[in-house]
């Protein structure tokens, strides 16, 4: 005979088993519309800066970055102000040019999931995946003379 702590381990396994079947995989979440900004938007310290790395939380469909946890109950208190401040600085960023990502030209979707997608000096920039951060941040200047040069190809 089988010990009480068998059967519900084999009965939990099953049930998480027959679960994940049944469920299928899970929704993808609609991107965030990314942080403008390169400041904190609370504090408008610099992000990166003295205090680390940002505190970053997603609130109604943004991305919203701070320079420090602390911020957090700040932004809490006046969260239209911050919203505003939010949605004023987004209708300055620059649209992304292209139509794969800037650093592989692999196409977006398929096996590489949902684009990484920021701002980095006023301009929208997309990613196939987190791999290709490391390769935008190593070479920054390469990477964005072929987004303006493709954004000033889309314009002709």
């Amino acid at each position: 005979m089988k010990s009480p702590q068998f059967i519900l381990i084999a009965v939990t396994a099953f049930s998480c088993a027959f679960t994940s079947l049944v469920a299928g995989p899970k929704p993808k979440t609609a991107a965030l519309k990314p942080f403008p900004l390169s400041t904190c938007i609370v504090s408008d310290e610099k992000l990166g800066g003295d205090m680390g790395e940002p505190f970053v939380f997603a609130f109604q469909g943004r991305e919203i970055k701070l320079c420090c946890k602390s911020c957090e109950k700040d932004f809490k208190k006046q969260t239209a102000k911050f919203v505003k401040k939010f949605d004023e600085a987004s209708k300055k960023v620059k649209a992304y040019p292209l139509q794969a990502c800037l650093v592989s030209d692999e196409k977006f979707g398929g096996d590489m999931g949902e684009p990484h997608v920021f701002v980095h000096e006023g301009r929208e920039v997309r990613l196939c995946c987190e791999s290709c951060l490391k390769d935008f941040k190593k070479d920054q200047a390469k990477f964005l003379k072929k987004w303006d040069d493709a954004a000033v190809a889309s314009k002709k």
